[in-house]
């Protein structure tokens, strides 16, 4: 048998047929099939790890039974070479390179002995053991050279430009990769002109030559494909999301990294993986996804840490530290970046401590130390910039001119300032010039140069947007604007105090521009919402999102209903919950997956616009939009005919400590209205006094404006928990003398207005009754005699597919069941179908054409408020769905009561009223006979009215 076949057949064969190969065939074997292996080896390694071990096993069974010092040292130096490219482990790589260079030395074969040096220099590297690694590079080097072994020597300057490049000393790398460039040019070898293409186009980018380390990416990734390099593109496609994301352009960059991340899963290549993840996690955190990036960078650092890393643990250990500062944990925090700085020391790493040092920085202007925050920036700027990190001096620049400005600094932080913007927009750094915007902005603002600050607020805004745009989804696009609301907020007050008179529309469009932004941009297509897969990897994780919804709504029932045996012991809930977390997380990653794979519609809208709102308004509907400039509570009263905007209602803290006490005394009959019915007098009139005192804060300087128009509520943070509706002026409820509508945002508001009125006459009624909604089965009974035509499923029929399947065609959709509000986790509120929970993601993919949905159950209208007022709960799912009105609930709901409720208003509404009108008809009969605002408030209209 020929020798390059047999090498074939003990790669595939299993251990017995292995041993039976070589019984047959013991006189071919010699070095020659052990180089035949080691070629099958080289050729497996970049884009079939498995069958690669399965190359290195069988060379280690030739050695055994052959025990030449030939074919063993042969087998060393493979198995080495696949413990540190495959498995990533240096320390073991090292042991069986210098065994093989050992055997090759007595065998009087130093080219080859240098030879299996090339990939010792690299373990070395990334042990951190660089002074090794430079004199055994050097060593080798001069090998190589005295033999002619010009592709050898090529090897060796790119493992030194390595060692370089990890040190952070960019310019020193790029000589080195240039001079083995020109090596591999010579000897024409694909192969590795493709790494050292990468290693270059990585050298150039980071000292910010876009445009060449781009072409040579894209260069290096085409060659790569010819060659069938599958390791090679996962890298490339990872770094060009490093460049995407350094550019701003943040739809690629999650895309390129989820590429890169699925190539190493199916390699099977755990150490890339992890780098993979680090990236990905760097992009997180970026985008304001810290407790998402922080949970990365909790799994990968053990990665690193057991593979001797050293350099990637540094960076991981440091960024998290970033993570923890974002998250409020600033003492985690310092001890991450003193583990950081520490393996930076050792390793003799000065950039990698001054990246340290930058997030000291940003630890101290958190803290309030401006002067301690400019200073640690200072230290920072000087070896980031010599090393030719730009982003990061930039950012360390931006800091020190940012921390001069909170000083009181403003000459030298504008000197600082300015020269940053000169230098990010020179280097094409969006997310840094917003920075320096919104900064100069502020300094030119307390300087009295109203026209400069509007101008770099503006611009600020801009890049926002632009950046914005890119991102995938409404997760990644609402928690990017999280920390950027600064200009928005600023260009409001100053067209608030412009000094030719307030430009009040102006003030609301940049209210609005930062308002419920990322439901808007779903509302109007520019978000895709409901995955579905493109190749065989997908399809694998939308099976997992399914099994994992089965997982969680078993876990969900056995939280809400008791044992056969009793009521579960606290640890039994304790551990309960602790599997539903575990699923949940694992069900937002797999959606990530999904929504940053690429492909999004990036649709830029149009922005939105004030006269179009008061024509959608008309003569007979107002709208008030509350908002927060430096804790003080104004409103923008909006009608056909005018754009008002009402100062200084009340203090933001004032209003919120009222709030609280309303809730209170709503909640004293949320476990137990019936027993407390004897004492409702007092108990009502208890309501009336903090209603009295919220609506004397923020409706009675309003309503003079309002005439008797219908009122509009666009609320802002806490106040989304008011019911405006049941506000008290000393006589009456304001229900009592007009219909009341909630919205998000005043966009939102014109997106359910959008399209003609449509009416009410098919009827999808689905009702699950249980110990906690008992009369359940008899609301729907009394509802569905109610429309000309009503389709009904009660209880074990009111399943998630049933209501998938007919809502597109209903008109009306009422689901009337038992509700959940998840503060913990909003978009894991729910609803319970009789077959499991609906949760806010599940609504997501409904297809609703209806003009009314009514979520007859608690809390349905309760919403976590993130920043920019994006409201996460059921509400922004069924609106994302397609509904246009939504009748939901803001507290736990008395069931009988509802039942009555709900009759009373869906016989207006099928007689023609609006819901709007029903809804006030519904809450002023029932206010005649149970007084309390617990019993007839907690329904609101959101949307269309």
């Amino acid at each position: 048998m020929e020798r390059e076949e047999l090498s074939s057949r003990l790669a595939t064969a299993d251990h017995t047929q292995r041993a039976a190969l070589m019984r047959e065939n013991r006189a071919c074997l010699d070095v020659h099939l052990a180089y035949s292996l080691k070629s099958l080896f080289d050729d497996a390694k970049d884009n079939d790890p498995a069958r690669a071990h399965d190359v290195v096993a069988a060379l280690k069974a030739v050695a055994e039974v052959t025990a030449d010092p030939r074919v063993a040292a042969v087998a060393s130096w493979t198995a080495g070479i696949a413990a540190l490219l495959i498995d990533g482990q240096a320390e073991s790589a090292i042991a069986r390179l210098d065994v093989a260079a050992s055997l090759f030395a007595q065998l009087d074969e130093p080219l080859q002995a240098a030879a299996t040096q090339v990939s010792k220099l690299h373990a070395l590297a990334m042990l951190g053991r660089y002074t090794e690694a430079f004199d055994c590079g050097l060593r080798v080097r001069d090998v190589f050279i005295a033999h002619g072994d010009a592709l050898a020597a090529g090897k060796i300057e790119q493992n030194l430009g390595n060692i370089h490049f990890r040190l952070d000393r960019y310019s020193e790398a790029e000589q080195l990769y240039l001079r083995a460039r020109a090596l591999y040019a010579d000897v024409n070898d694909q192969r590795q002109l493709v790494q050292i293409d990468t290693c270059l186009a990585t050298a150039l980018i980071l000292q910010h030559k876009f445009k060449d380390g781009e072409h040579l990416y894209r260069q290096a990734l085409a060659r790569a494909e010819t060659t069938g390099q599958l390791v090679a593109q996962a890298a490339i496609e990872c770094d060009l999301g490093v460049l995407a994301f350094l550019q701003g352009r943040y739809d690629q960059a999650l895309s390129c990294f989820e590429k890169s991340r699925r190539r190493y899963a199916a390699l099977g290549m755990v150490h890339e993986s992890a780098i993979a993840d680090k990236e990905l996690a760097d992009a997180y955190l970026e985008l304001n996804l810290a407790p998402e990036a922080d949970e990365i960078y909790a799994r990968i650092i053990p990665t690193f840490s057991d593979l001797g890393m050293r350099a990637e643990q540094a960076r991981s250990l440091a960024y998290r530290g970033r993570a923890c500062l974002l998250l409020g944990r600033l003492k985690e925090s310092r001890t991450l970046l003193a583990e950081a700085r520490a393996l930076y020391e050792d390793e003799g790493n000065l950039v990698g401590r001054a990246m340290v040092t930058l997030a000291e920085a940003q630890l101290d202007y958190a803290d309030g130390n401006y002067a301690d925050a400019a200073a640690a920036a200072e230290r920072a700027e000087v070896p980031l910039e010599q090393a030719g990190a730009w982003e990061r001096s930039l950012l360390a620049r931006w800091l020190r001119g940012e921390a001069l400005r909170a000083q009181g600094d403003a000459i030298q932080a504008k000197i600082c300032l300015s020269s940053t913007l000169r230098d990010a927009e020179q280097h094409a750094l969006p997310q840094l010039a917003h920075r320096c915007h919104t900064s100069l902005g502020y300094l030119a603002a307390s300087s009295g140069l109203a026209e400069k600050a509007e101008a770099s607020f503006k611009r600020a805004v801009e890049l926002i947007e632009d950046l914005r745009v890119l991102l995938p989804s409404d997760e990644f696009r609402t928690a990017f604007v999280g920390d950027k609301l600064t200009p928005y907020t600023e260009l409001a007050r100053l067209c608030l105090a412009d000094d030719a008179g307030p430009r009040v529309a102006d003030a609301l469009d940049y209210v609005e521009r930062a308002r419920s932004r990322a439901l808007v941009d779903m509302l109007g297509g520019a978000l895709r919402f409901r995955p579905e897969s493109r190749d065989p990897f997908e399809a694998g994780l939308l099976e997992q999102l399914e099994e994992l919804r089965e997982e969680l709504n078993w876990f969900y029932s056995r939280i809400n209903h008791p044992g056969h045996d009793g009521p579960r012991s606290a640890a039994a809930i304790a551990s309960l919950r602790q599997s539903v977390r575990e699923r949940e997380s694992k069900v937002q990653e797999i959606m990530r997956q999904l929504e940053q794979r690429g492909g999004s519609s990036l649709i830029r809208l149009e922005p939105f616009n004030v006269a179009e709102l008061q024509r959608d308004l008309g003569a007979e509907t107002a709208l008030v939009e509350y908002m927060s400039l430096d804790g003080e509570l104004l409103a923008f009263v909006v009608t056909s005919d005018s754009v008002e905007v009402v100062r200084e209602l009340a203090r933001e803290e004032a209003a919120g400590a009222a709030l609280d006490r309303l809730r209170f005394q709503i909640n004293s009959l949320r476990y137990g209205a019936e027993r407390m019915r004897r004492y409702v007098g007092e108990l009502s009139a208890r309501a009336r006094h903090h209603l009295s005192a919220l609506y004397d804060m923020l409706l009675r300087p309003i309503e003079e404006r309002l005439g008797s128009r219908r009122l509009i509520v666009v609320p802002h943070r806490a106040l989304h928990y008011v019911p405006f509706h049941a506000l008290y002026d000393g006589a009456e409820y304001v229900i009592q003398r007009r219909e009341v509508c909630y919205a998000p945002s005043a966009g939102v508001l014109q997106h359910c207005l959008a399209g003609p009125r449509r009416a009410l006459r098919r009827a999808l009624l689905l009702g699950v009754s249980d110990a906690q909604a008992p009369r359940v089965r008899d609301e729907v009974d009394l509802l569905a005699p109610l429309f000309p035509e009503a389709e009904v499923f009660v209880d074990e029929g009111a399943t998630l597919a049933v209501l998938r399947e007919h809502a597109p065609g209903a008109d009306v959709v009422h689901l009337a069941c038992h509700g959940e509000f998840r503060s913990d986790n909003p978009l894991f509120s729910s609803l319970k179908l009789s077959d499991g929970w609906l949760t806010v993601r599940d609504a997501y993919k409904l297809e609703l054409n209806c003009g009314l949905v009514a979520l007859s159950a608690c809390e349905t209208g309760m919403s976590a408020v993130a920043p920019g007022d994006e409201l996460i709960g059921l509400a922004r799912g069924f609106f994302s769905a397609g509904a246009r009105s939504l009748l939901v609930t803001l507290w736990r709901v008395d069931d009988e009561e509802t039942s009555n409720l709900m009759s009373s208003f869906y016989s207006r509404l099928v007689a023609g009223d609006t819901p709007a009108a029903a809804l006030r008809y519904a809450q002023c009969e029932m206010l005649g006979h149970q007084p309390h605002p617990f019993f007839w408030s907690p329904f609101i209209l959101l949307g269309r009215w």
